[in-house]
């Protein structure tokens, strides 16, 4: 094994490329992953154009990337297991550990995504994963089931959100649900809760080639919101109320608005995408007398293990997700298209 590694910095925006560095080495209780597939992630290419996401800005050098596979190389003194050789996705978020009286409140109460420690790959300052090694802690690494690739294991790291998202929503069998936005979060989120029973599934999308996509992940009737009046539209689908349960997957304020006018009184509103500005305008008044409950999310919490499970047992169609794969030679060029949105991509995978 070499010393050194390649690794893939971001030096300003719209600027990513290929550097060295040195080659980790695991710690008591890490293990040494061998990365072969990185996901992009929509808050990677809103760095990657911004420098920044609200009060989140990228140092000159950071690596990106928190959707990983790859294979354990080598096991740090005391560790036990996974093995090397074993394939492996890996939780891009570290929360504090130790013992429970040095935990956060947080963590001690079980909500590990709002560690106030909280260490997640790629968001700063804390590097990434797109580079050729790293040490993560074994507990937090797991391993991939039998027969699903190194491009779908680091996909499923978005599964795992979606299945967050869709649990705070508390969504019923029977219910009606709208998603806005059909990025590779959006249909996720839809593909959850069709498999929770919702019905019907509706979606907002302006991208043709991404409402194409909708049906193969639940969605019974995917609008332009360019060109169709989406939230009357919704309405008549669902007896004229509204739907049960939205999803602003889009990050777009738009969207949001769109979002709240379209759920019914007593409905359950859920806000996912990530806005390009830290404001955004929401009609409160409209939502206050509609009662409706609004939840944020932050990323994911407890649900990677029934992501790999959905996978195991071939409930969701991930590999449909994977529209374009780059080897990493080419990520600059990944990465500049991918933000352009160019048509026909949904999902991008860097492989190494």
């Amino acid at each position: 094994m070499t010393s050194s590694m390649r690794v893939a910095r971001v030096f300003g925006p719209h600027e990513i490329r290929l550097d060295e560095a040195p080659l980790p080495s695991p710690a008591p209780g890490e293990v040494l992953v061998r990365i072969r597939a990185v996901g992009i992630c929509g808050s990677d290419l809103q760095y990657y154009a911004n420098g920044q996401i609200g009060g989140h800005r990228l140092p000159v050098g950071h690596i990106l990337g928190h959707e990983v596979a790859g294979v354990v190389e080598a096991l740090g003194p005391g560790t036990d297991g996974p093995a090397p050789g074993t394939p492996v996705v890996v939780d891009p978020a570290i929360p504090c550990g130790g013992d429970p009286q040095s935990r956060c409140r947080y963590c001690v109460a079980g909500h590990p995504n709002l560690c106030k420690n909280l260490r997640f790959f790629g968001s700063p300052p804390t590097d990434g994963a797109l580079r050729e090694y790293l040490t993560h802690p074994s507990h937090l690494v797991l391993p991939l089931p039998c027969g699903v690739t190194f491009a779908v294991g680091a996909v499923s790291e978005a599964l795992g959100v979606a299945l967050h998202v869709v649990d705070l929503s508390h969504l019923r069998v029977g219910q009606s649900v709208a998603v806005f936005g059909c990025g590779p979060i959006g249909l996720l989120i839809a593909r959850v809760a069709q498999l929770g029973g919702a019905n019907p599934i509706l979606a907002s999308e302006p991208l043709l080639h991404r409402r194409r996509a909708a049906a193969s992940f639940g969605v019974e009737a995917a609008l332009d919101p360019t060109r169709d009046d989406v939230v009357r539209a919704f309405r008549e689908r669902t007896g004229g109320d509204g739907v049960d349960v939205a999803f602003e997957a889009a990050g777009s304020e738009s969207a949001t608005i769109q979002a709240v006018d379209v759920v019914r009184p007593g409905g359950t509103l859920v806000l996912v995408g990530y806005w390009n500005t830290e404001e955004v305008a929401l009609p409160a008044i409209r939502a206050m007398r509609k009662g409706l409950t609004i939840r944020f999310v932050r990323r994911m919490k407890h649900t990677f293990p029934r992501s790999l499970d959905l996978l195991r047992r071939g409930l969701v169609n991930l590999p449909a997700l994977i529209s374009h794969e780059f080897e990493f030679s080419a990520l600059p060029e990944a990465f500049a298209r991918a933000e352009k949105r160019s048509p026909d991509f949904l999902k991008t995978v860097i492989r190494l």
